[in-house]
């Protein structure tokens, strides 16, 4: 179906000025939108140096371009719309589409490594990208720093958690904050000291644990009963993450179950 209107949102970079021209020649509208004053260079000296940059780049130097390409030009505040009355500004409703309304099932996750873990990064981000493409509700929280960040930040729904103090940490990570704990642990000489913390951290979430089968949770998970334990192909994790979104009351079964064994191991009653 051929196109009749292009939007071209807030910014105008030079390198699509020749496509757009283009564009226009083949009769099809282009219409500029506008939702913060954009057009004004008079107003960069009050923003951050990066912003200011990235907006004369990408608008401010092509501004004299917007009138000539585009018409009409939308604007969503009466502010703009009178300041920029003489290019012709027609505001524009506050109309939000149905969809950023409509309510979605969502199964939150969440990883709770450190940067030692580089090992784990590189196997989780496989089992994401496999998980995130199969299921439309599932919200991945990553704990890292930068380099974290850039491994994951393409990634559709997954958040990464840069390093926090520890009250704030243990208030992001609290009860009801998680469905499900991934605890993926490798083979390494690192990972041959550690205990099952993170047995206590499923507990704290309030979350039913997927660990790997191997120490310190083999042995000290009971399979089925307060936790899983999984070998280390990414595929088993996905049916077991799987299997759990499906059958809810499977997993706060062993969500129950962790947290009851963790109460007991506290000394609560």
């Amino acid at each position: 179906m051929a196109a009749h209107l292009v939007v071209v949102v807030r910014y105008l970079p030079r390198h699509w000025l020749r496509a757009l021209r283009h564009v226009r020649r083949a009769g099809i509208r282009l219409v500029y939108l506008m939702d913060d004053d954009l057009l004004d260079p008079a107003l960069l000296p009050q923003l951050p140096a990066a912003y200011r940059q990235r907006l004369r780049q990408r608008i401010t130097r092509q501004r004299s371009r917007v009138p000539e390409l585009c018409d009409p030009i939308w604007v969503t505040s009466e502010f703009l719309e009178r300041k920029y009355a003489h290019l012709g500004a027609l505001p524009l409703p506050l109309s939000p589409h149905p969809g950023l309304l409509a309510e979605h099932p969502r199964l939150q996750l969440a990883y709770l490594g450190s940067s030692v873990h580089q090992l784990e990064f590189a196997w989780l981000r496989e089992l994401l990208l496999l998980l995130q493409s199969r299921q439309r509700h599932t919200h991945v929280d990553v704990f890292g720093d930068l380099s974290i960040n850039r491994q994951f930040r393409d990634l559709p729904r997954v958040r990464i958690l840069h390093p926090m103090r520890w009250p704030s940490y243990l208030a992001e990570t609290g009860q009801g904050r998680c469905d499900l704990l991934l605890t993926p642990l490798l083979e390494s000489p690192l990972n041959a000291a550690r205990a099952p913390v993170k047995f206590i951290d499923a507990a704290r979430c309030g979350a039913a644990g997927l660990y790997s089968d191997r120490s310190p949770y083999r042995g000290f998970i009971r399979p089925g009963i307060d936790g899983l334990l999984l070998g280390d192909r990414q595929q088993e994790w996905l049916e077991a993450i799987e299997w759990l979104i499906h059958d809810s009351g499977a997993r706060h079964r062993l969500a129950t179950e962790g947290r009851r064994r963790a109460l007991q191991l506290s000394g609560s009653p």
